[in-house]
């Protein structure tokens, strides 16, 4: 028997959290479909009615710094230095020395320390977009376990994951052993990402507390506890926020792929 966290099943490895350093295989940069579908969030929502979510395509991994330094070659007013203070705070890009050159530091682990802005500027660069809140959860969320002990160890150290994000030993892209069922990897156990609403209205109305998340857990479980947590997290940011933990990949509208497919 199944035992679902909100949606629809799917395999999941339970080596969860362990960082595997791997060689940049070849999904890196690449999309995949994630289908329409719909899940039940942990924000407030008609009762009984789950949120819908549209077909979407999602980069299979975050971005990585090597990716994001060939962004700033092509594009010098996104380079340290050069931002203006309203699109992103001092410490963008905290600890990049040269971005003029093709060498990089830790070239196949996620980008960090970039700005909201910073991350829609990359994704409209490459025809695409920051996803959207239900867009990002709802492909999070498509896995299942084979028993309620296995999704409670999952959930147990996603939430010690959680707590203690080490920003110096974050890994390369893909070395978690978290896959959704389409492939979309690593949407937890080695950064938190950027999505296009991550301040959604409701947050005027919230107090960043312990007990505003067990307010938004509604599922009864502790992976939703989880979700309410990353969601409280997220609210904390502005858009111009630069921490260590936060980087982002991109979603694209079926339609773009389509006609990028075509012109091939």
């Amino acid at each position: 028997m199944k035992l679902l966290t909100n949606i629809a099943p799917v395999k999941i490895m339970l080596t969860v959290l362990a960082v595997v350093m791997l060689t940049l295989p070849s999904w890196v940069g690449a999309q995949v479909l994630v289908p329409s579908g719909s899940f039940h969030s942990v924000m407030p929502e008609v009762k009984g009615e789950p949120v819908e979510v549209g077909s979407f395509y999602l980069d299979t991994t975050a971005i990585t710094n090597q990716q994001y330094n060939k962004f700033l070659q092509d594009h010098e007013d996104w380079q340290p230095g050069n931002v203006p203070s309203i699109f992103a705070y001092k410490g963008y890009l905290k600890g990049w020395e040269n971005t003029n050159s093709d060498e990089v530091v830790n070239p196949d682990e996620p980008v960090t320390s970039v700005s909201w802005y910073a991350a829609n500027a990359y994704c409209q660069s490459v025809g695409g977009r920051l996803p959207t809140l239900n867009e990002w959860e709802y492909s999070a969320q498509l896995m299942d376990f084979d028993s309620s002990a296995d999704a409670r160890e999952f959930a147990n150290r996603l939430m010690s994951w959680y707590s203690t994000f080490d920003s110096e030993n974050v890994g390369d892209v893909g070395s978690t052993g978290i896959e959704n069922r389409y492939g979309v990897k690593d949407q937890f156990g080695l950064i938190m990402e950027w999505v296009q609403d991550f301040k959604p209205v409701i947050a005027n109305d919230l107090s960043l507390d312990c007990g505003t998340v067990g307010r938004m857990q509604k599922l009864g479980n502790a992976y939703s506890y989880a979700a309410s947590i990353r969601y409280i997290t997220r609210m904390s940011f502005s858009p111009k926020s630069t921490n260590s933990t936060m980087g982002f990949r991109c979603a694209y509208d079926v339609e773009t792929i389509e006609e990028k497919e075509a012109s091939l």
